[in-house]
């Protein structure tokens, strides 16, 4: 049998006039995890992540909480700016992973996660993309509308796809434009150097000269998200 290389899980977004994050730009991100998590084997989410203490199961399962509790932030019909959906955090699933409330079965390979994946990420496109003009939820970085959800969607996603797909030598990158448009919303102090994905693992700390550094976002509403 000839080996083949792993085909690069990148993403095609729609063209956007858009100076900061979009639904669509998340629906392509999203996309483009499963793409890439399709090519992690049914027995490599017991190894770690690329650069963290979690496994690749528990960094998966991180980002789809993300998406959901993102979702249900942005949901509420009434507006809440003080404090996250006071859903209690589940035990973790094993000693060492993190709090969450999606753990995909373990029982059904990569599969399931892809699956996971779909369905949690989905229901984030989908609260973005119907959220009233002006609606906010709550954010500990910050009450966002449906551009600053989208954009920290596209963030974790994006973000914990590379460690998760790095760590299987899977290729893995987001198009340039959705990451100039996250940066325009989330980092807006972010070095520019007209390469937007290098730009992205810069401010998400996850480059030879950033991966100890700390880092965090701005996802409060402002007037103005750059050009």
């Amino acid at each position: 049998m000839v080996a083949t290389q792993p085909r690069l899980a990148t993403m095609t977004a729609p063209a956007s006039t858009s100076a900061t994050s979009t639904s669509a730009d998340l629906r392509a991100v999203v996309d483009a995890i499963m793409a890439g998590f399709a090519q992690v084997p049914d027995d490599g989410w017991a190894r770690p992540a690329h650069g963290l203490e979690w496994d690749c199961r528990d960094t998966a399962s991180h980002l789809m909480d993300d998406f959901a509790f993102y979702a249900m932030n942005l949901a509420s019909r009434e507006v809440h700016t003080d404090d996250y959906v006071p859903f209690l955090d589940p035990p973790p699933w094993q000693p060492g992973s993190p709090s969450s409330a999606l753990w995909p079965d373990p029982a059904g390979g990569t599969a399931t996660i892809v699956h996971c994946v779909d369905a949690a990420g989905g229901l984030l496109v989908a609260v973005t993309a119907t959220a009233p003009p002006g609606h906010i939820g709550y954010h500990g970085r910050g009450n966002a509308d449906a551009s600053g959800f989208a954009a920290m969607g596209i963030v974790e996603g994006a973000a914990h796809a590379w460690d998760v797909l790095t760590a299987h030598e899977i290729p893995f990158r987001v198009e340039d434009g959705v990451c100039e448009r996250v940066l325009n919303r989330l980092f807006p102090g972010a070095v520019r150097t007209g390469d937007g994905w290098q730009d992205f693992l810069t401010a998400t700390g996850r480059t030879e000269a950033t991966r100890n550094e700390k880092w965090t976002w701005d996802s409060s509403v402002r007037d103005s998200y750059g050009d």
